[in-house]
């Protein structure tokens, strides 16, 4: 185990010394600095070559567990190859600490929690800002509706919501004026929206505009009769949340339970774990149990979850 770890230490430096000191195909850091700028530091010259090469791995295979579509929806301002290097520095580092504290195994099941913590931590944020539109809509979809009434076009009454909306509404909003902008229909852009958003009411809204350009009409009345529809669906929505919320509660409570007792065990009597970590029947229960984990997490996700 020691020299299984003095070996991954040796990489790790020959990595980092190689990166320092090998030439990159690429227009020198001089001539792509700015007159007066300070030139950039070995460590972050080690981070540029790394994602430089994640880029090219990505592009080479064509995959990407964090695609640049999930983490714009989360609003991470950042790419993907600087992304994915962040969250490879951060397994290796995690690797690292698990190995130190309690040996190999200890150390890749620390550093396996790293990418899949980054991609829930990716869908959550991605989930909130979903859910923050459709909370956001009723409002929007109103202001739309005094816009035309007051006379405004519907690519005016889009270009206020982008204006004085909150976000994540004034963005999206923003990007279907733009994109109208650029010679793109906003019925086109519009539904776009409601796909990268998965909002069936913003569906309904655009197909609404659709059919009023096609058959002519008051647009403001019917998007007032869509907005009733969607408040009256929201209503209903949040009646089910309300009613499913105990459930919900206890699958967290169940949850977490397993983790804080291993946790508080672990911590009262380190002993009590050394035969889980050091024997090959502790080892396979141990990952039975993660998988049961897993498979009862998911379960219990799915039986708590109410789509209205």
């Amino acid at each position: 185990m020691l020299a299984t770890g003095a070996l991954l230490v040796l990489l790790s430096a020959t990595l980092a010394a190689y990166l320092l000191v090998a030439p990159a195909a690429r227009v020198p850091v001089e001539r792509r600095l700015s007159p007066g700028a300070v030139p950039t530091s070995p460590l972050e010259n080690v981070v540029e070559r790394m994602e430089v090469a994640v880029d090219w791995v990505l592009r080479k295979r064509g995959w990407n567990p964090f695609p640049g579509h999930d983490l714009e929806m989360a609003g991470i301002r950042m790419q993907q190859s600087s992304f994915v290097t962040a969250v490879l520095m951060s397994t290796f580092a995690a690797f690292m600490v698990g190995y130190a504290i309690g040996g190999v195994l200890i150390g890749l099941l620390i550093a396996v929690l790293v990418p899949l913590a980054s991609r829930a931590i990716v869908s959550s944020r991605r989930r909130k800002r979903q859910n923050a539109f459709a909370d956001q809509l009723e409002s929007t979809l109103e202001v739309i509706a005094s816009a035309l009434r007051a006379g405004h076009s519907l690519p005016s009454a889009l270009d206020t919501v982008s204006a004085d909306a909150l976000s994540p509404t004034a963005e999206e909003f923003a990007r279907i004026v733009n994109e109208g902008r650029l010679g793109l229909d906003t019925v086109e852009a519009m539904r776009e929206t409601a796909r990268r958003m998965r909002s069936e009411d913003f569906g309904w809204i655009t197909d609404a505009v659709a059919i009023q350009r096609d058959t002519g009409g008051n647009l403001s009345e019917v998007l007032d009769r869509v907005g009733e529809t969607i408040r009256e669906r929201n209503a209903l929505a949040q009646q089910v949340r309300a009613i499913s919320a105990e459930g919900r509660a206890s699958s967290k409570v169940m949850m977490a339970m397993p983790l804080a007792v291993g946790v508080f065990m672990f911590w009262r009597s380190p002993s009590t774990f050394t035969p889980i970590f050091t024997t090959g029947v502790g080892q396979l229960l141990l990952g039975i149990a993660v998988v049961l984990y897993v498979i009862g997490f998911f379960w219990i996700r799915r039986l708590v979850e109410v789509k209205v």
